[in-house]
């Protein structure tokens, strides 16, 4: 399934996404400083301005984790691992990888290249504060920078934090590969400690809630211990994933065997005779022995009901040289990521134009599925 986000813009080869759920946190941002944080601590401004503040912070904030998430990319990029996107969430950012690290000294590098990112801000951001500081003017301008020193300060420290999905994790992890030799080891035990983490902050939150009477900052860790352990879990998994895929290719996965739909049948024969009995929601479309396009699904419920006994095949078809196809040599890992990351349930592969076969993403999860059951993964 596609993950749900605005594709914003494009940096070195990476898309920058903001999922739906970011939202939340940009706008909370921008209330609480307007309404809360600025007013408290500078009485002598306007509603309009402490509302124009809150907004220049939400934004600055916005830019410094996305600064944190791109040293981590671009680090990663120059080390040999491909980064697909940055994607900004509800509790901060995700640099989305297709490959790991070669080895404990990459990881290293890549995992502290954002907390050390932050913290250049929040010196920087403390510098301005204190030159604003020290020349007795106090402005918005030093208000701002000093709530962003503040905050890209603390989001270094907790990032450091040793536990998966958060950066400190990555470095125990590197230490931990380094020293063992087995990353699924290391992977392992860093995702225990990060779900040990999680589940404090959640009964912390809870206890904040129940003895000291604080709703909004209880709920607010039970919601970050929530995330945590979610990520923890998906990071673990993720990281396995990758590792039991390294090494295969296409062809030891995709299906040779395959159901092929000729172009000038109708669409209700289609459904009928191919849809229903296969139950597959993609098909390859043959002339004869030449493959010349792909027909799915989505493509047959646009048509009219009455209609799908006159039309054929040929008449909704994606053209072959639309398709996004894969080669057989093609490593497992890049094929799953182009399959989650294009919406796409099932690829043809094929080589000098010849369909060889299809693989599905249900294909490759077996294939996991299998190895992890014998071990090998």
């Amino acid at each position: 399934m596609k993950l749900s986000g605005i594709t914003l813009f494009r940096i070195g080869g990476i898309d920058i996404v903001i999922d739906y759920s970011w939202f939340i946190i940009f706008f909370l941002v921008i209330y609480t400083m307007a309404e809360s944080y600025f007013p408290q601590a500078h009485q002598d401004y306007s509603v309009q301005q402490y509302w124009i503040m809150g907004t220049a912070a939400a934004v600055l904030l916005f830019m410094s984790i996305l600064l944190h998430e791109l040293a981590h990319s671009f680090v990663a990029i120059k080390l040999g691992v491909r980064i697909t996107s940055v994607r900004l969430l509800v509790f901060g950012g995700l640099s989305q990888a297709s490959s790991e690290p070669q080895n404990g000294r990459d990881e290293f590098l890549i995992a502290v290249a954002g907390p050390a990112t932050s913290m250049a801000l929040g010196v920087f951001f403390l510098v301005v504060y204190s030159y604003f500081n020290i020349a007795g003017m106090v402005t918005p301008v030093a208000s701002v920078a000093g709530w962003l020193a503040f905050a890209n300060i603390l989001l270094a420290l907790f990032n450091i934090i040793p536990g998966f999905p958060l950066d400190g994790g990555r470095i125990l992890r590197a230490f931990l590969w380094d020293r063992w030799n087995d990353m699924g080891k290391a992977t392992r035990v860093v995702s225990q400690v990060g779900n040990g983490f999680a589940l404090f902050l959640i009964l912390f939150g809870i206890l904040q809630i129940l003895l000291a009477q604080s709703l909004l900052s209880g709920l607010w860790l039970v919601f970050i211990g929530l995330f945590m352990k979610q990520s923890a879990l998906g990071s673990y998994q993720a990281v396995m994933l990758r590792r039991a895929l390294s090494g295969v290719q296409i062809r030891q996965i995709m299906t040779e065997d395959v159901v092929k739909v000729d172009w000038l049948i109708s669409i209700e024969d289609l459904i009928q005779k191919y849809v229903y009995k296969h139950q597959f929601t993609d098909f390859p479309v043959f002339n004869r022995d030449e493959f010349i396009g792909m027909v799915s699904l989505e493509e047959v419920k646009k048509i009219a009901k009455d209609l799908r006994i006159f039309k054929q095949v040929r008449d909704i078809m994606t053209p072959v040289e639309l398709v996004p196809c894969l080669k057989p040599s093609d490593d497992a890992t890049e094929a799953l990521s182009r399959m989650v990351s294009g919406d796409i349930g099932r690829m043809p592969v094929v080589e000098d134009g010849r369909l060889l076969g299809i693989v599905s993403r249900h294909d490759i999860m077996n294939f996991f599925k299998i190895k992890s059951d014998l071990g090998t993964a």
